[in-house]
This record gives C-alpha cells, structure tokens and sequence, in this order.
C-alpha cells in the first residue's frame, strides 16, 4: 500500500503562507548565463540562448531580482564594465559568479598601463546603496580601479557585499571601497599594480578578509621602477568617516616597494591602518619586502597573533598601543619599532636585526614588554632613538645555533615550522609544520 500524507487545507494553505512570506525572494529566484558573444535566443534562459557582453549592466540592475544569479561563462571581456545600482536584499544577494565551463574563468581586461597610471577604466563600479550582493570566480586585468564603491551621501552604504575568488593583475587600485559594512574578502589574490592592493577609504565597519595576497611587484625589479609613490598592499585610510572592527587572517602583503623615491625617507608598506580606524586585529599573517613597514600600525589597541615579517625596513611599526601573541620578526633594520605604547609581546621572536630587536622612538612614553621571547643574532635587544624603555620578562637572548631552529634559512617564506626552536619550546615563535598563510 502506498502511505499517503494528508493535510487539511487550511494547516496547508497556513503553511505555504508562512514559506511564502519567510523566504519571499527564494522561491522565484532564477540563474541568468551571459558569455561573451551570447547565443541563440539571448534571453540568459540557458547557456544555448546565453545573453553577451553588452547585456551586463542590464541584466544586473533591470533583470535580476534579490535570490537570482548571472553566471558568467569563460573567455576575455574585453572593456567590460560593470556598473551596479540595484542590488538584493537581506537574506537573498544577487549573485554574479564566474563558472569555467572549459576555457578558464571569465576576464575583464583592458587597456590600462602602468606608464600612464591615472589614465583607465573601471572594471566594477558598485553605487552607493547597492548592497546584498556576492562577486566570485572572476579575473580583472589591466583596469585603472578594479573595484570602486564611492562613499554615498548622507550616510548611504554598501552592506553585505561579498568578494570570494576575484582575482587582479596590473592595476592602480585594486579594491578601492568606502561605506561598506559587513564587508567580506576571501581568497582574492591581487599582483602587479602601481599605488595600493587592497583600500578602504573610510566608512567600512565589520569587515573580515581572509586568505587575501597584495604582491606588488612579484618580486620583478623592473616593475618596482614603475610604481607610484606609497605602494601598499592593505590600507585602512583616514579619508573620512572612520573605519572599525578590522579582521585579517592568513593574508599576505609583500613586495610593496618604490626604490626610485628621491627623498631619503623611501615609503612603502606591506598593511597600513591608519589612526582614525578601531578594532583591528591580524591573525596568521605575512609581510614581506616591504619598503619600510611589513606592518605599519597608527590604531589604539591592535592585535596581532601568529603573524609574521620578512626583509622589510622596520618589520612591525606600532605608533599607540598593541599586543603581539606568538609572531616572528627577521631581517629588518628593526624588528618593532614604537612610536607610542604600552606593547606587550608574548611568546615571539626576534631574529637577524641590523640595529635591535625594539626600537622605541620620541614619543613612546609608555614601554614594550617582551614576555618568554627569543632573541637571536640581534646586535641589541633595544635602541632607545630618545625615549621609551624596554621591559622584559623571562626573555633569553641567546647565539643562533644554541637557538636550534628547525630548518633555519634567510630565504624562508614565513610558513611552517622553520624557526621552531627545539631548546626553548615554551619561548619565542612555534608554528605547526601545516601552517600556510595563503591556502
């Protein structure tokens, strides 16, 4: 026998009421598909009868209801630009998301050039007020500004945008973005540009980034003639209205540099936040040659944890107040430099200085403490520029190789267990073999 349910009408018409209500959006939500060229029908029903290029900013604004989503087939977009004014709701995003259907992942490219720097296109432009929206799977090249979200007036803002596998390559600004909360970036790897990777300008609050790399030059010499002054990889700016509630984690920022600067002072930093912003912390990342800072750092009460600095000028530079929990420093005229305080640093090491492990500047009036840290091959463990002290607290400054590091290098890239030390295992920095920044 056949079991049957049976629902009196009204429990079932109650019942389709409340779904109807609860998820409005999602009942009716839809798939668009968009190539390049488009084919046959091009009303975006199906891949057969895709809608092309020139039909972008239509379907996203005019087409498309909250809940809905444009694929985007493989192949190169060449010029496209993308202007968005109208976007989902709380609960159902528009999606637009890049789908390989054997030719790689779609890519926006044009004709922007490094020799001409302020001279290009928008790829994305999002308005003011367009919210609710997710971007994932695409490659933007040769673009003046990749992503840009203007700060709207009287307060108008971009919630609940996220941004998942949006790759860049050769470009002034990466993400430029301003009034954006609950903001989220994972796993959108940026190379290859001229001024700053990842800008927040102001106005963002609650937003986390995971899994993101700001490379400026790749490591390419002749590329690093033809950046602009202040290359950066992440910036939280002072452009305005105040940025807050900051989450890095895994993030990598490093060959952030402009060698040809005709002043003695050569900036160029690898993570930059500046005064006006609150609450910021930094989980497991990287900064590598970096032209002065790998972590340039003017915000009260900033957090760092696991995180490590390679090669830069002066590896961490704190200008108020911080607490650093298990963080490795090499290779730098310093390896934290304070302009302000308190600091205190627990569980960390400081290798390979050419000056001291801590210098404190004219205005660090309150210490640095270093707490079960390490100190190896350092000509000092503080210089004192004209004030500030250094405090420390069960800290052992001792030779390299009574150090016994695991796999020691000048050429380590920051990830794994290398500068475990195997004679002080409860002091200075220890990471887990499987540790990576960026996968």
């Amino acid at each position: 026998m056949k079991r049957t349910t049976k629902f009196s009408t009204p429990l079932y018409a109650t019942w389709i009421l409340i779904a109807s209500h609860c998820l409005p959006c999602l009942v009716d939500a839809a798939d668009f598909h968009l190539t390049v060229q488009g084919a046959g029908r091009k009303d975006g029903s199906t891949w057969e009868h895709a809608l092309d290029q020139q039909a972008l900013s239509d379907v996203v604004n005019k087409t498309m209801m909250p809940g809905d989503r444009l694929l985007l087939g493989g192949g190169v977009y060449k010029n496209a630009r993308l202007t968005i004014t109208q976007g989902g709701a709380e609960g159902s995003p528009k999606t637009i998301a890049g789908v390989d259907r054997g030719e790689g992942l779609p890519v926006f490219a044009s004709t922007w050039s490094e020799d001409k720097p302020d001279k290009g296109a928008t790829a994305v432009q999002i308005k003011p007020g367009a919210g609710h929206l997710v971007l994932e799977g695409l490659r933007i090249e040769n673009y003046k500004n990749c992503v840009l979200v203007s700060a709207g007036k009287e307060g108008a803002n971009c919630p609940h945008l996220v941004f998942n596998d949006v790759d860049m390559r050769r470009f002034r600004h990466g993400f430029y973005l301003s009034g954006c909360d609950d903001l989220q970036l994972h796993g959108c790897d940026l190379r290859r540009y001229t001024k700053h990777g990842f800008r927040f300008e102001q106005a963002c609050n609650g937003v986390t980034l995971r899994q993101c790399t700001a490379d400026c030059s790749e490591g390419d010499a002749d590329w690093e003639t033809k950046t602009e002054l202040f290359p950066f990889g992440f910036i939280v700016n002072n452009g305005g209205a105040p940025n807050s509630q900051f989450v890095f984690e895994d993030c990598l920022a490093q060959n952030n540099l402009m060698p040809l600067q005709k002043k003695r002072y050569k900036n160029g930093d690898g993570f930059v936040v500046e005064g006006n912003t609150s609450d910021v912390r930094f989980t497991r990342c990287l900064a590598i040659r970096n032209q002065d800072g790998g972590f340039d750092l003017k915000v009260d009460g900033v957090q760092l944890v696991d995180c490590v600095a390679l090669g830069n000028s002066r590896n961490i530079r704190i200008w108020k107040s911080a607490t650093l929990k298990n963080c490795f420093s090499g290779w730098a005229s310093c390896g934290l430099w304070c302009n302000g305080g308190p600091i205190t640093v627990d569980r960390s090491t400081f290798h390979a200085m050419r000056t001291a492990a801590v210098q404190t500047d004219d205005k660090a009036k309150q210490p640095v403490t270093l707490r079960d840290c390490l100190i190896t091959a350092c000509p000092q463990v503080h210089r004192k520029t004209a004030r500030g002290k250094v405090e420390t607290d069960a800290t052992v400054e001792v030779e390299e190789a009574d150090a016994a590091y695991m796999h020691p290098s000048p050429d380590w890239d920051g990830l794994g267990d290398a500068f475990n030390s195997q004679t002080y295992t409860d002091k200075g920095y220890h990471r887990s073999p499987s540790s990576n920044a960026t996968n």
